[in-house]
């Protein structure tokens, strides 16, 4: 299934309030976008605040570009993933 990376801006936010976005994020893909599976988020500091990288599973881009606008959290950057590179394991 085709997996789909976003960057997006979440600004000045405490550690309760990027925990209400996750739990949010899930509850709209729960009632709306099961076809969505959220692998898992890299959060980062910038000078503009907190950054969230965000690698999604889903059947399609429409369905993940829909629950970003859902979320409310605009969009930077969207990817399709290629592939995946890890280490090679040391003898």
């Amino acid at each position: 299934m085709p997996r789909y990376f976003l960057e997006r801006t979440v600004g000045d936010v405490s550690r309760d309030e990027l925990d209400r976005i996750a739990a949010r994020s899930m509850q709209i893909r729960a009632e709306s976008f099961p076809q969505i599976t959220w692998e898992h988020t890299h959060v980062v500091r910038s000078p503009e605040g907190l950054k969230a990288f965000c690698l999604y599973e889903s059947p399609d881009a429409e369905s993940v570009q829909a629950h970003a606008a859902a979320l409310g959290l605009p969009v930077e950057r969207f990817f399709e993933v290629e592939t995946d590179l890890s280490p090679p394991p040391e003898s």
